[in-house]
């Protein structure tokens, strides 16, 4: 049999050798000074060595605990690595999806669990348009840009298509007829580089826009519901607006819709390729794309 360390005592090891004080790694840990100081001491006598030099400045590793540490912290990082990949195996689909595309695909996911009741899909919202599935716990991910990255299987959603959106009411008191018209409206803006009212105004061909007049937004869905109110005009993409389109809370007041070049991913790691939930939701948002045509 094989005798081991006590794993705590090893733990509270690593935590006092990262912050080089009994002090902060107690309050790092939730314990008293006095309950790191005997898990140390007893380590200490396990091994029957020093492993740390108090000095009036505070704590250094001796040699031992020099060769030590990255044994320990390789140790933790592979049992948080396979806890990670066990976590992923549960019966729930871990999905995380940016703010901005919640509102269109809260619709799909609801379609999906009635149609597969046995499967469920757990929503975390992000700012994020990005998806680390080396350090974060989800088994997939929707995400924005240009391509779907490396590692990763991806099925595309859709292309994103900028073009302004307003409130119907909006235009009924300041009429739009051309794209120069806009510098009577107040511009609502997504992003704060302001790329995406500057690139469509480009293709309009409007001269007489201030690109960056405007309030600027943290994401588009907060650009977005500004406009639904009345506030303004927002530049949005034409997919994540389309069920707004459709039921006249907003309406577009030209025909013009500019491709940006990035696109709407569903993302999964090649570690989880073969489990079944993720089979079944992939192939399930496949095809529900290719019922509605998106892309």
């Amino acid at each position: 049999m094989r005798h081991l360390p006590p794993l705590n005592a090893l733990q509270i090891f690593e935590t006092v050798a990262r912050y080089g004080s009994f002090t902060r790694a107690a309050e790092h840990l939730c314990l008293t000074q006095g309950a790191v100081s005997r898990q140390i001491l007893a380590l200490e006598e396990y091994y029957r060595l020093p492993l740390f030099r108090r000095t009036p400045k505070g704590l250094t590793l001796t040699p031992e605990g020099e060769q030590l540490l990255p044994a320990v912290r390789d140790g933790f990082a592979r049992i948080e690595e396979a806890s990670m990949r066990l976590t992923r195996q549960r019966t729930e689909l871990a999905l995380k999806v940016p703010t901005c595309v919640m509102r269109w695909m809260l619709p799909r996911i609801m379609r999906f669990q009635a149609e597969h009741p046995d499967l469920q899909v757990q929503i975390t919202t992000t700012w994020q348009h990005e998806a680390d599935f080396q350090a974060e716990p989800f088994d997939a991910a929707i995400v924005y840009a240009p391509a779907p990255g490396a590692g990763v299987h991806a099925v595309l959603l859709f292309d994103e298509y900028l073009t302004p959106v307003c409130a119907p009411e909006l235009l009924e008191k300041r009429p739009i007829a051309q794209a120069d018209d806009l510098a009577h409206q107040t511009l609502l803006h997504p992003t704060r580089d302001h790329r995406d009212w500057k690139l469509w105004l480009t293709q309009a061909g409007a001269q007489q826009v201030n690109a960056h007049a405007g309030p600027t937004f943290e994401s588009l869905d907060l650009a977005t519901s500004a406009a639904m109110q009345g506030f303004g005009v927002a530049i949005g993409d034409r997919t994540l607006a389309g069920e707004d389109l459709a039921a006249n809370r907003l309406v577009m007041p030209f025909d013009l819709a500019v491709a940006t070049g990035w696109r709407y991913y569903f993302v999964y790691p090649e570690c989880v390729a073969q489990q079944q939930k993720v089979q079944r939701f992939s192939e399930w948002i496949e095809q529900d794309r290719e019922r509605s045509g998106a892309g």
